[in-house]
Order: C-alpha cells, then sequence, then structure tokens
C-alpha cells in the first residue's frame, strides 16, 4: 500500500498525471522497441544459412556461385519478419494512428494498443529462425548435389512461405490494433478494453512455435530433394501436410486474439473491472502454450519428409504415424486453447 492506495492505483494516478498525448507516444515507444525483438529471429537464422554456405562452399568451391545464390535468396525470405516489424515501429514512430485518435479516445486503450502492437510482432521470432534454417539446409543441398537446384530452390521457397504464415497473423493483428480497432471509439469499461488488446497482441506470441517448426520441415524438404528429385512431388506432400498441421496453434492462436477484439463477451458482462481486465489478459497469456506443439509438430513434420526422400516406398506408413504423433502433440495446445475460452465464456470467478 503506498498511503490509502494500492500499487494499482497509485500507478494509474501517477500515469493520469501526464498530457493524454504524452503519454501515448510514451506507450508507443515501448510499442516501438518490443517490436524490434522480431530481429532475433532473422538474425538467427540468417547466421544458420552463412554457416552452411560457408561449410558447402568449402566442399564444393567449384559451385559457389550456385550456393551462394541459394543461401542470399533463402536469407532474404528470412528477412521478412524484421522487416514487418520495422514497418510497425516506422508507422508508430512517423505516422502514428493512435496519436490522432486521442482526442476522441481512451488514453488507456489507446496507449495499450500501441504496446500490443509491438508485443504481437515478436511472433516473428520463429519464422525468421526458420526460414533461415531451411535457407542453410537448400545451400547445403546444393553443395553435395548442384545440379538439383532448381528442384531445391522450389522446395525451400515453398516450405518458407508456410513459416511466414503466423509472422503474417501477428501483422493483421497489428495492423488491426492500428487502423481497425473496436475499441478507440467505444466508451465504458476502458481498463478492460485495454487488457482485452494487450491479451491479444500476447496471444499471437504462439506464432513463435509454428515459424520455427515449419521452417525446420522446409529445411529437411530442401535436404531431401537435394537428395532424390525424383520424388519432389512425394517429399513436397509429407512437408506440407506436417506443416500445415503445425500451423494450429497459429491459428488458435489468431482466433483468441480475434474474439478479445471482435467478439469480446468480457466486455458485455457485469462484475468486477479487475476480474474482467485479468481474465482478458490472461486468455492471450494462455495461447502461448502454443509455442510448443507449433516447434514440436514442425520437426515430426520434418523428420517425416526426411525419411520419405530416403526410402518413399513407405510413405504412407510415415504419413500415418506423423500425423498420429502430431495429434499427440497438440493436445496442450487444446487445452490453453479451452481456458482461454473458459476465461471469456464460463468465467466461474464473474
Amino acid at each position: 500500500m503506498i498511503g490509502d492506495m494500492n500499487i494499482i492505483e497509485f500507478v494509474f494516478q501517477f500515469l493520469s498525471q501526464f498530457d493524454p498525448v504524452d503519454l501515448i507516444k510514451g506507450f508507443s515507444a515501448i510499442g516501438i522497441g518490443i517490436a524490434m525483438i522480431a530481429g532475433v529471429g532473422p538474425g538467427i537464422g540468417q547466421g544458420f544459412a552463412a554457416g552452411k554456405g560457408a561449410e558447402a562452399v568449402g566442399r564444393n568451391p567449384a559451385k559457389m556461385n550456385d550456393i551462394t545464390m541459394i543461401m542470399l535468396l533463402g536469407a532474404a525470405v528470412a528477412e521478412t519478419s524484421g522487416i514487418f516489424a520495422l514497418v510497425i515501429a516506422m508507422i508508430l514512430l512517423f505516422a502514428n494512428p493512435f496519436i490522432a485518435a486521442a482526442a476522441t479516445g481512451s488514453v488507456w486503450v489507446l496507449a495499450a494498443s500501441a504496446v500490443a502492437c509491438g508485443i504481437s510482432m515478436v511472433a516473428g521470432i520463429g519464422p525468421g529462425a526458420g526460414q533461415g534454417y531451411a535457407a542453410g539446409k537448400g545451400a547445403e543441398a546444393v553443395g553435395i548435389k548442384p545440379e538439383n537446384k532448381g528442384s531445391v530452390l522450389r522446395i525451400m521457397l515453398l516450405g518458407q512461405a508456410v513459416a511466414q504464415t503466423t509472422g503474417i497473423y501477428a501483422l493483421i493483428i497489428s495492423l488491426i490494433l492500428m487502423y481497425a480497432n473496436p475499441f478507440l471509439q467505444a466508451g465504458g469499461k476502458d481498463f478492460v478494453m485495454a487488457f482485452s488488446v494487450l491479451g491479444a497482441g500476447i496471444a499471437m506470441l504462439a506464432g513463435i512455435g509454428p515459424g520455427l517448426g515449419q521452417g525446420f520441415a522446409a529445411g529437411k524438404g530442401a535436404e531431401a530433394v537435394g537428395k532424390n528429385p525424383t520424388k519432389t512431388n512425394d517429399i513436397s506432400m509429407i512437408m506440407l501436410l506436417g506443416a500445415a498441421v503445425a500451423e494450429t496453434s497459429g491459428i488458435f492462436s489468431l482466433v483468441v486474439a480475434l474474439i478479445l477484439l471482435f467478439a469480446n463477451p468480457l466486455i458485455g458482462l457485469s462484475g468486477s473491472v479487475w476480474i474482467l481486465s485479468a481474465s482478458a489478459l490472461a486468455s492471450g497469456i494462455a495461447m502461448i502454450a502454443g509455442i510448443g506443439p507449433g516447434t514440436g509438430q514442425g520437426f515430426a513434420a520434418g523428420k517425416g519428409t526426411e525419411m520419405v526422400g530416403i526410402r518413399p516406398e513407405v510413405k504412407s506408413v510415415v504419413l500415418r504415424v506423423m500425423l498420429l504423433g502430431q495429434a499427440v502433440a497438440q493436445t496442450t495446445g487444446i487445452y490453453a486453447l479451452i481456458v482461454a475460452l473458459v476465461l471469456m465464456y464460463a468465467n466461474p470467478f464473474l
């Protein structure tokens, strides 16, 4: 306690002393800094690609141009998450829509939305690292069998495109928060709405897992096609099916984020504002559990893809075991989804 106030009341009273525009600018600065954490992923992934490129050239220097081309193309795709984060940061810095809305919107909702934009973009760590892994394995495969360069490039880019989807989901949520935020003009439960947008941003962190896992599958696909290009169709099928299952956690998180933004049942409920606000935030936090299933299912997809490249005649058996194992790996992601829905629709504390 601070005097007759608890710590939460003290913090809000302290912040309320500032001009609303200054408060929004300050929280926007925090969101900008958080958004750039996404650069962790591309940095790791591109470093892996560079290492594999150097290794491949060391083994086959006569094909340096082919190896370098694959490495750089793959690394360029892995840069995407960093570019997305930079775009959001630049918008918040130089064309911030929250500042323009300060005269009519709730300062707490606007400030929380600015932070949530940055949190959402952190999901790009997964796609960036995963796509870099795919680029490295593609460079390695071309170094071993340069005559299969075309097949390796196609499967690598296809797998990288799939691995970027959760990064795109995160970008969409950030753009919605900035340009189609349903709470900006709403009145009433400002704190519930503020914690809801934070929950939506936090939920998108689950996308780290699918990005990593799908990138691993893409790398194994490039490796498998490099060794056995005559079975490109079989290898691609296993890779894409496995990667699609690994996407589930990202889809769950996107659904929860969209519910919090556009169909939030907590907004219309009576009860303690603190419990309603905390429940909205907790719904997003729960979805972070999806990092594990997304990563694990992607590993299963990658190993299934690798085995089909080695022994394509056992494709159907590999597919059944892979999908069965992926289904089991998704259970904790489903648990998290259930808890998030209970917090929103059947909360016993309200």
